[in-house]
């Protein structure tokens, strides 16, 4: 097995010091720097796979950090691993530095471990896809000359080349997950939240008839339905209480925030649209927002959100009062039919509740990628 090189930056020594204890056993070189100027020039004179910084360090922030390491090394696979989950450093992480992880602290010991396994395999599948582009381009130059059973085996390559790029759109997806998980953490009782909504989601879109990759498209928009939240304060998102009028003006403004957030990334470029919407209402009502869109006008795949994001908060415990029957959830979605939900989504969810029953809502339901990115 290769042994990779990891490169932790931290201001902090105790960190640097944990870091190390930790990843004693693990196969990979681990290198510390306590400021970015050392970071930097042990990246020069040390062949790095993956970087790991703080964000708040004395000279320059990990954020800047981040956006030097991907101008000088743009292969080395770059995390941030800090205290600070504010909006704007999420964003500077994700457009100025194209992180894989955003990882918080304190750390939970084998998820870091998995983790950095993760970070240095998405390395070399990046390495192997460029080797394969390569071999590809060289194959290309010589087809006028190939015979036919030359043509099969650049067939070949080319499915090679197509299934390393599938498997980066799964690693892209894992990132996903991996973003929607921070942002669910911040409160007890949505942890899985966002995972649960893509798979009901991509159950009803099923049920609705649409192909495969209309299906992918919900599951990751449902997934990513509640980022935004990461720029709404912990106090409102954690609150035991029903909210005050100016609390939920301001969790009101996570959809857009949300948007915002995924607008520069261009693999999510058709997943903003179904973010930014996915809480307007089927009829129009000012009780939907941001932007009291009515039926045909809010994207399909947010009016199916609606239904399964709904779903999943009725039949979840909360703070201020537990799960709901499915008889209860039944009868809500029958009585907002037409006015709060799109009455073919809300038709579709009904009849899976009432083939699968208690199966249907199961906590530790996962979404099968694999399935939908096929060749």
């Amino acid at each position: 097995m290769t042994e990779h090189t990891v490169l932790f930056v931290d201001d902090e020594v105790n960190i640097l010091k944990a870091v190390q204890r930790l990843l004693r056993h693990e196969p990979m070189h681990v290198l510390c720097a306590s400021r970015a100027e050392e970071a930097l020039d042990l990246l020069a004179r040390n062949p790095t796979q993956v970087v790991v910084t703080d964000q708040r360090m004395p000279e320059m922030s990990g954020v800047d950090l981040l956006s030097s390491v991907r101008e000088r090394h743009p292969d080395v696979v770059r995390m941030m691993l800090t205290g600070y989950t504010e909006m704007t450093i999420a964003v500077d992480a994700i457009n100025r530095g194209e992180i894989f992880r955003l990882i918080t602290k304190p750390w939970n010991d084998d998820e870091l471990r998995a983790t950095l396994r993760q970070a240095c395999d998405h390395y070399d599948l990046k390495q192997e896809i460029k080797r394969l582009n390569q071999v590809t381009r060289e194959q290309n130059f010589k087809l006028q000359d190939m015979n036919r059973n030359l043509e099969e085996k650049v067939r070949e390559r080319t499915k090679q080349l197509a299934e390393k790029h599938q498997e980066l759109r799964f690693a892209y997806v894992q990132t996903i997950g991996a973003l929607a998980e921070a942002v669910d953490a911040k409160d007890a009782y949505t942890r899985g939240h966002s995972e649960r909504v893509g798979v009901y989601a991509s159950k009803v879109a099923a049920e609705m008839g649409f192909p495969k990759e209309f299906i992918e498209r919900v599951y990751i928009a449902g997934l990513l339905h509640d980022v935004g939240k990461i720029g709404v304060r912990d106090a409102v998102i954690t609150k035991p209480d029903r909210l005050s009028a100016e609390e939920y003006r301001e969790i009101m403004e996570h959809p857009e925030i949300g948007a915002k957030i995924l607008e520069p990334v261009t693999f999510l470029a058709d997943i903003v649209p179904c973010v930014r919407h996915h809480h307007e209402w089927f009829d129009g009502s000012d009780r939907g927002y941001p932007h009291r869109l009515r039926a045909d006008q809010i994207p399909l795949p947010s009016r199916i959100i609606l239904v399964a994001d709904t779903v999943e908060a009725m039949t979840s415990d909360r703070p201020y009062r537990i799960a709901l029957s499915l008889e209860d959830v039944v009868r809500e979605l029958q009585k907002y039919s037409g006015s709060q939900f799109d009455p073919v989504c809300a038709d579709a969810m009904l009849r899976l509740l009432e083939r699968e029953g208690e199966g249907f809502i199961r906590k530790d339901q996962k979404f099968d990628i694999y399935e939908f990115i096929e060749s």
